[in-house]
């Protein structure tokens, strides 16, 4: 018959308490587990630390206790010991979150201020950025300020990309599979396969001929992108006729390949695609925070 262990921990800061609830089957496991948690606090985060000696990591990953942290940020997100956003619970002075390894969970404070414009990829600005009770900070490498924060943010809530398990990696290149799993997902498509981790993204790229399926570990170049997009929105009926930018306007505007033009004329006059320092640079690396700009954009266009 399971029994709720609880523990009060005293911490290292003054009056603070920590509550750690264990759901155990028999009462046995409390021996091989009784960590130190202490909490450090510096300015706008607060680092909890499971000490390894006590926190048994097989106890903590079957069992998935919760820890309640006495916290008065307003707003705050907590990272694991790996740097990967997990979900957590703000309420009357607490916040709860749940554990599955030792080591230290980070509760950084949001809503500091954002700049008042979004850059284009090139990180010249002329779109809104979320406010400052608006914005959300959901990757330790990721900052308000970043040219790229309003797009991580608005894909991450929107669940078209989630972390790498080292945060966000913003200039981290894309793949072919990438782009086939976040447009079936915004397409409200089953992603979950039985064989390769994209299988039921290929298939539904190649259905709505969003792409061959070819090469999925590939690294996604700007025009490849920028087709794929384009091929989407046609399979929607979103691309109109009149919508059509100049590629000459851009330096290097002669190396998109004859079958991305038409795609690439449509992404620029769209809005989709604003260039690199006047560079369209259409046989480059689509990045991480290019590749959530751009997917942002489309949205808001489909929208």
């Amino acid at each position: 018959m399971k029994k709720l262990l609880s523990f009060l921990l005293a911490l290292t800061l003054s009056l603070s308490l920590a509550t750690f609830a264990l759901a155990d089957d028999d009462g046995g496991s409390s021996a091989q587990f009784d960590p130190e948690v202490t909490v450090e606090e510096n300015g706008s985060t607060m680092t909890v630390t499971l000490s390894s000696e006590g926190a048994n990591d097989e106890i903590l990953a079957s069992k998935r206790p919760t820890l309640t942290v006495a916290c008065d940020y307003a707003r705050a997100v907590v990272t694991d010991p790996n740097g990967v956003r997990i979900e957590s619970t703000l309420s009357g002075g607490k916040i709860s979150f749940t554990v599955t390894m030792g080591g230290s969970y980070t509760i950084t404070r949001i809503g500091t201020s954002a700049p008042s414009s979004k850059p284009t990829e090139d990180g010249k600005t002329d779109e809104p950025q979320p406010d400052d009770g608006n914005y959300v900070n959901h990757y330790p490498d990721v900052q308000a300020g970043n040219w790229y924060s309003g797009a991580v943010q608005f894909v991450t809530e929107e669940k078209l990309m989630t972390g790498t398990g080292k945060g966000f990696e913003p200039n981290a290149a894309t793949t072919r599979a990438m782009l086939w799993t976040i447009l079936a997902r915004m397409d409200g498509a089953d992603t979950n396969s039985t064989g390769a981790w994209y299988a039921a993204a290929q298939d539904w790229a190649v259905k709505h001929g969003v792409s061959d399926g070819t090469s999925s570990d590939g690294k996604i170049t700007r025009e490849q992108l920028a087709t794929m997009l384009y091929r989407y929105a046609q399979s929607r009926g979103l691309v109109k006729a009149d919508v059509q930018g100049d590629l000459s306007a851009f330096t290097g505007s002669a190396s998109v390949s004859p079958y991305a033009v038409e795609a690439m004329r449509w992404a620029v006059g769209a809005g989709i695609v604003n260039g690199m320092d006047g560079k369209l640079n259409p046989q480059g690396e689509a990045t991480r925070a290019q590749m959530a700009t751009m997917l942002m954009r489309y949205a808001k266009l489909a929208a």
